[in-house]
Formats: C-alpha cells, sequence, structure tokens
C-alpha cells in the first residue's frame, strides 16, 4: 500500500508539475518583456530630457548666433572668416575632358549654387 501513495503521489506532482511549467514560463517571458520596456522607457526619458535641453538652449540668442557661424558660416560685418582644408582631401576635381571644376563636399550648399551659376554663365559666354 505504500507503494501506491507513492505513485499517487508521484502522479500528482508531475500532473501539478505539467500544469505549472506553461504557467512559470508566461510569468518568466512577462517579466523579460517587462524589463525590455522598462530600459526602453529609461531610454526614451533620457533622450526626452536631452531634447528639452536642447530645446532651451534654442530659445537663447547666443546659441543661435552660434549655430548660425558654425553651420553657415556667418560673420558680423567687419569680421573675416577661414575655412581649415584637410590637406588629404582635394578641394576640388578638375575634369580634364572639359575643363570644368567639380566641388567637393566642403562647400555649403549656397557656395555650391554660386559655383554652378558662374560656371553656366561662362560656358555660355565661351560659345
Amino acid at each position: 500500500m505504500t507503494t501506491r501513495r507513492w505513485v499517487v503521489l508521484g502522479s500528482l506532482m508531475t500532473l501539478l508539475a505539467l500544469m505549472l511549467v506553461p504557467t512559470g514560463k508566461s510569468w518568466y517571458d512577462q517579466q523579460q518583456r517587462l524589463d525590455e520596456l522598462h530600459s526602453q522607457v529609461a531610454a526614451q526619458e533620457a533622450h526626452v530630457d536631452e531634447l528639452q535641453r536642447e530645446r532651451d538652449l534654442w530659445q537663447t540668442d547666443a546659441y543661435v548666433e552660434a549655430q548660425a557661424r558654425k553651420r553657415l558660416k556667418f560673420v558680423r560685418p567687419g569680421e573675416r572668416t577661414y575655412t581649415v582644408v584637410d590637406p588629404e582631401k582635394p578641394i576640388a576635381d578638375i575634369d580634364p575632358e572639359t575643363g570644368t571644376v567639380q566641388s567637393s563636399d566642403t562647400q555649403p550648399w549656397y557656395e555650391k549654387m554660386a559655383d554652378s551659376a558662374s560656371t553656366a554663365d561662362r560656358a555660355e559666354n565661351d560659345k
């Protein structure tokens, strides 16, 4: 009779384990997903803080002026601007067939546009 009790008890334990394993796996998967979401929220909060700091900087005139000087190469009247060119990069490439100057990416867009217009004017005057 003791062997019979042990078999019944073992069977009940096996049945209980089979019922609890999927529930435990589901709980574990949810905990992993929750940890991922917490880390994602923390990263997004840090990004929001960074964007708010940048927004506050753009509210100041000094920062706007500094960005205009840096990005657009604006200067105040009477000032001179200097552009340091990397000696490893060519300033411009000259096409040997046509003799036209192909600008490199170091120029701002407005200088590229002016160079393009002057090149087009020279081509029309040469005709």
